[in-house]
């Protein structure tokens, strides 16, 4: 098992650090799926104190990343019923998302989505997940709607691990072309193309999905 070491920063709690590194771990499955750890054995892994371990496996307990139970901390194993759950919720979440970013979108926004679009296709599958996460982040952001942000925050994670675990280069080329297109829409505030392009993702993940039915 691969120990790291907690540092201070100026810009992260230790909290955060944790949290970052431990979630890194989950949904790059270097920690395997259905494994059961204990929380010293999470401590030493992280070279972190129990309190800001405590608390980050809270907040990936909110996030679906980790559950607890009598015999120790439970990483979930890979499941295809509970992501084709996560789509049908996505779904219309995502599409109420571009509709209130293009509403609403600012200059800033604009920014944040010329520089998302600037780099994706210089990706390697790693920094791609990482980039969901920003992608997620800006449009959730852009929407001005923190509903909308928590909700979708609080799956993500959940999602890039199973597209990690069973994606493959195919996968990859078409779901990058459509988040392309799905941003590109919003930038050019339009609605009827944005919506269009969740609905091709969304059924595009979902076919993907049921090929790994658990």
């Amino acid at each position: 098992m691969q120990v790291n070491k907690i540092t201070r920063s100026k810009t992260q709690t230790i909290t955060e650090q944790v949290y970052e590194q431990l979630e890194h771990k989950i949904v790059f499955c270097e920690i395997e799926p259905g494994s059961i750890l204990t929380e010293k054995e999470i401590c030493t892994m992280l070279g972190a104190g129990r309190t800001p371990v405590r608390e980050a496996l809270l907040l990936l307990s909110k996030r679906f990343l980790v559950n607890f139970s009598k015999i120790g901390i439970m990483i979930p194993e890979m499941n295809s019923s509970v992501q084709l759950q996560l789509l049908e919720m996505r779904r219309p979440i995502l599409k109420t998302c571009v509709e209130c970013a293009i509403k609403r979108l600012t200059q800033v926004d604009k920014d944040n989505i010329e520089e998302l679009l600037s780099v994706v296709d210089s990706l390697d599958e790693h920094e791609f997940l990482n980039w969901l996460e920003r992608r997620q982040e800006v449009l959730s952001k852009a929407s001005k709607n923190f509903f909308i942000y928590e909700e979708l925050r609080n799956v993500q994670g959940l999602s890039r691990r199973f597209w990690y675990y069973y994606a493959k280069k195919e996968d990859d080329i078409v779901v990058r072309d459509l988040h392309k297109k799905i941003l590109q829409a919003v930038f050019n505030e339009d609605t009827n193309n944005a919506v269009k392009y969740v609905d091709e993702i969304i059924d595009y993940i979902e076919n993907f999905v049921k090929k790994y039915a658990i």
